[in-house]
């Protein structure tokens, strides 16, 4: 009983940080937004409940507080916080590392073994009803090719009907807050909260991101 009610208390806690941290993130979230000129395009009265799955094409080490952001202040409340994995080469590093876990980031794993262990703890967040955004684009590859076992991870994901959202960024780098004049048009992209089998979201993930190809 004490057990439960520590781990319970813990969890609180630890929520309460995340909200707090990536809450106090939005001036500056704000002020990036608007030095790029970012356009957004999101559905009309999206609706993100607790337990959605993000899932986005990766443009800039910013990109977390971008799409977070731009969801609206309506959706922060059920989005938030929002947990998101990162590859072990930021992740395990001194200083950087430890900043992005205090903002709500966790390390993927390097190995194969180590890769299952976190995608399971991911499905554990989402039945947990957190919010999960992942970038498997440029986040989980191994000679620019998505990896096998994230492949199948998605078809794991996917298989549990999770509240799915997809997120197509374009037009902007990490570069780009540095020098904004050489930004033509930045744009984020929401689809609708997609439900159904794992074939029904493999062919919307396939069909969303599909202009990133052109």
């Amino acid at each position: 009983m004490l057990a439960k009610l520590g781990r319970s208390l813990g969890t609180v806690a630890l929520d309460s940080f995340f909200i707090t941290t990536q809450i106090a993130t939005c001036p500056v979230d704000w002020w990036l937004s608007r030095r790029i000129g970012l356009t957004v395009s999101i559905p009309r009265d999206l609706y993100v409940p607790p337990g959605t799955l993000v899932l986005a094409n990766h443009r800039s080490m910013l990109d977390p507080f971008l799409v977070t952001y731009n969801l609206g202040h309506q959706n922060w409340l059920t989005a938030v916080p929002m947990r998101y994995p990162v590859t072990p080469d930021y992740a395990r590093r001194p200083v950087l590392g430890r900043a992005m876990r205090l903002i709500g980031a966790y390390d993927i794993g390097k190995t194969k073994m180590e890769r299952a262990k976190k995608l399971l703890f991911t499905r554990g967040l989402l039945d947990k009803q957190r919010t999960v955004l992942l970038f498997p684009e440029g986040r989980i590859v191994e000679g620019g090719v998505i990896t096998e076992e994230f492949h199948n991870g998605f078809k794991m994901l996917f298989a549990h009907d999770y509240p799915t959202l997809f997120v197509r960024l374009s037009g902007f780098t990490t570069d780009s807050f540095i020098h904004p004049k050489t930004v033509t048009d930045a744009r984020i992209h929401y689809s609708p909260i997609i439900r159904g089998t794992a074939e029904t979201k493999l062919q919307y993930m396939s069909t969303f991101f599909s202009p990133l190809a052109e």
